[in-house]
């Protein structure tokens, strides 16, 4: 076997192997052998094919799995004893010359393979001066709303019967026809108008107004209901009995009801929230304590993103993009295209994980089973409806889909390292406003991740907004070659 390893510059490398019969010759003959005890023909007896008649049925095939096979470790291995870091997987040189796999002959097989070589480069972690960031303060007028609009759902309605409507009240109305002529018809239609949900003018127009009175409206614009809704839910009547006509409704309050406003109870509380609550004071402790945590996972998602900025503006590592991109379109259908946004976000995820992977092995990080389950039942939560999968036979099907599963290591990969570093920076934090935070958060998320395109989504997770079409280590298990 003779092996030619030559490196073009420091990110790309041509290597040659050529397999000697002296290499595969005795493997083949084994194999044959083996392939000979296992096959049962017509006219001879199990195991006793004659070779003659075996190699020219099955001759070419066996050869070319044995050459596949061979070729296969001889390459791997050689990389791996080596030391060779390389991006995805050794691609076949385009031209080269094609190998006619012929069971009669002894000759040589010669194989020509294009590398992307990984960056030599010292890891840099820029820790020697803090980072800014911006962290929210505790909106605690908006847990006060929320209080409020508790009360509403979570209260009971008081009749009001000598005052006048107000906002957020639930009005009574019976509803009559305005014929053509102008008379009222005689069919009367019972309705709820509830002032917190509604869009039309009922908003306004019912506002002061007390039990008796009345207005002539059109419904579609009274309601704010597309006009299907109106004939088949608030009239109740199978077809529009004036296609062409506004629905001109007389409209009578006929009773009003308004939301607690009183501190709600402990025991209404409970009923709602599934757990014990003293009173209204405990449950807004609970949904500060609920704002606050939250306002801890992102300020978390916040430093991740400004750790990952800092790293990539202290490591500018140089990749072998046009062998990326090649590496890359070999795996799928839908090629990508040299300069298009998905090949940049291909490229940039490329260079990260070659990061991370330098800091897993400098700071000798282990990803666990556990950590990488954490990221399928993480995905699964965001992604999968339980009503309407086999969740069981789901996630078998995820568990051997290889290309999802890398996806989900690195994820994995990632979480480890950020929980590593987030403790050894230093960070120099301003308060901003729940508005400010998520601007700033935002406009961070934008530089990393969009290359000027606003299409993500402000409160997405960010570990989990990228392209997985990532260059990963490369294991014995997935290499797979069609040789030329």
């Amino acid at each position: 076997m003779k092996i030619d390893f030559t490196r073009q510059d420091g990110l790309k490398a041509n290597l040659t192997i050529v397999l000697e019969y002296s290499d595969y010759g005795p493997v083949l003959e084994k194999n044959t052998k083996d392939y000979s005890k296992k096959l049962n023909m017509k006219g001879f007896r199990a195991g006793k094919t004659p070779k003659s008649v075996l190699q020219k049925m099955y001759g070419k095939g066996i050869l070319e799995e044995t050459i596949s096979k061979m070729l296969n470790e001889k390459l791997f291995g050689y990389l791996d004893e080596q030391k060779i870091g390389y991006f995805g997987s050794p691609l076949i040189t385009e031209g080269s010359a094609v190998n006619d796999f012929d069971p009669k002959s002894n000759h040589d097989y010669t194989f020509n393979f294009e590398l992307g070589l990984k960056p030599e480069f010292t890891l840099n972690y820029k820790m020697d001066t803090p980072l800014d960031i911006m962290v929210p303060s505790v909106d605690t007028a908006a847990v006060d709303e929320s209080i409020i609009r508790y009360r509403r759902i979570f209260g009971e309605e008081v009749d009001i019967t000598d005052g006048a409507v107000e906002a957020n009240d639930r009005v009574g109305v019976n509803l009559q026809r305005i014929e053509a002529d102008g008379n009222v018809g005689d069919h009367v239609k019972d309705s709820i108008v509830d002032l917190e949900r509604i869009t039309g003018d009922a908003k306004t127009t019912l506002l002061g107004q007390k039990i008796g009175a009345t207005q002539d409206v059109d419904l579609e614009q009274f309601l704010g209901y597309n006009r299907p809704v109106i004939i088949k839910d608030t009239l109740g009547l199978e077809g529009d009995p004036s296609p062409d006509q506004p629905l001109k409704y007389k409209v009578t309050i006929t009773s009003i009801k308004r939301p607690q406003v009183a501190a709600l109870t402990g025991e209404q509380i409970s009923k709602f929230v599934g757990r014990e609550m003293a009173n209204e004071n405990e449950f807004r402790e609970m949904l500060l304590k609920r704002e606050t945590d939250s306002s801890v996972a992102r300020i978390d998602d916040m430093k991740k993103m400004v750790i990952r900025k800092q790293l990539q503006d202290a490591n500018a590592v140089e990749v072998p993009e046009e062998f990326l991109l090649n590496w890359l379109n070999h795996q799928r259908d839908q090629q990508v295209e040299s300069g298009s946004r998905q090949a940049k976000h291909f490229i940039r995820d490329t260079k990260w994980s070659l990061l991370l992977t330098r800091i897993q092995e400098d700071k000798q990080l282990e990803v666990t089973e556990k950590d990488i389950q954490k990221q399928v039942t993480n995905w699964v939560v965001q992604n999968v409806n339980y009503n309407q999968v086999d969740i069981r036979k789901y996630l078998d099907k995820l568990y051997q889909n290889e290309y999802f599963m890398s996806s989900m290591k690195e994820n994995a990969m990632e979480e480890v390292v950020f929980k590593a570093l987030i403790p050894e920076y230093q960070y120099t934090e301003k308060t901003g406003t729940a508005e400010e935070f998520e601007k700033a958060f935002h406009d961070l998320h934008h530089e990393l991740f969009d290359h000027g395109d606003h299409d993500h989504d402000h409160h997405h997770d960010h570990d989990h907004d990228h392209d997985h079409d990532h260059a990963h280590e490369h294991s014995h298990e997935h290499h797979e070659h069609s040789h030329r």
